[in-house]
């Protein structure tokens, strides 16, 4: 049975605050034609004001939830990494020839990833993107997860959830690790946040407390941050973040 919502599309946009320099500022500019990809559906969540300079909205997509048919089993996604980290797109000579969401197929590590953006039936909003960057957690990152909130997350009658959930992972621009800073944070809904935190001269970047273990796999439209956990945005969101 169709259900019609209106759902928050929280792709992630980062604010850009303090003393970031010029190159690590992502304009909304960027932002706009990105949102003009988008389908008619879909609307700005707000307008950014002179006093939000550098700051990209969330996106609101109206569109109807279509239950999935058959419920994933836990049992049924792979928990483990079948290669090592460091030689995750190894194989591939020119990464660069794959969309986003291709490219994140070839990965056997990202399998389970890749399956729940399907069953989430989030893939075509994501390659409607012109740029595009996925924190893209590995097998075993689910594998750490509470066992019971990620069966919960694969019953039918939660996938916004679901849907929320893995929307935390994607950002509607294209962001190298090098341009990320601790001056920023990245922008999940109205009002909550999700920190950035750079370490040793910018070599170590978390992402919401999960750490980018494998950055800037560059495809024809963004990049992939191999991330060593899952971003759960009801854990590491804050609300009003005075003197952020």
């Amino acid at each position: 049975m169709k259900k019609k919502t209106i759902l928050p599309m929280a792709f992630a946009a980062v604010m850009m605050f303090g003393c970031a320099g010029s190159d690590t500022t992502v304009d909304d500019t960027t932002a706009m034609d990105t949102s003009a990809t988008m389908s008619e559906t879909q609307s700005m969540a707000g307008t950014a004001t002179d006093t939000e300079a550098n700051a990209m909205r969330s996106l609101v997509i109206e569109r109807e939830i279509v239950a999935p048919l058959a419920t994933i089993e836990l049992a049924t996604l792979p928990l483990e990494n079948p290669v090592e980290i460091s030689e995750m797109f190894e194989d591939i000579d020119d990464t660069e020839q794959y969309r986003i969401m291709d490219l994140a197929r070839k990965s056997p590590n990202l399998t389970t990833f890749v399956k729940l953006i399907e069953y989430a039936n989030l893939e075509a909003d994501i390659e409607r993107l012109n740029d595009v960057t996925l924190f893209a957690p590995t097998n075993e990152a689910f594998a750490q997860m509470d066992r019971q909130k990620l069966e919960m997350l694969l019953m039918p009658e939660n996938q916004a959830q679901l849907m929320m959930l893995l929307q935390a992972h994607v950002l509607p621009s294209k962001v190298s690790t090098l341009q990320f800073n601790t001056t920023q944070r990245i922008e999940y809904t109205e009002e909550r946040y999700i920190p950035v935190d750079v370490t040793l001269n910018g070599t170590n970047v978390l992402i919401g407390g999960s750490n980018i273990v494998q950055g800037n796999v560059e495809s024809a439209n963004g990049f992939i941050h191999v991330m060593d956990s899952v971003i759960q945005p009801d854990v590491v969101a804050v609300e009003n973040a005075v003197g952020y």
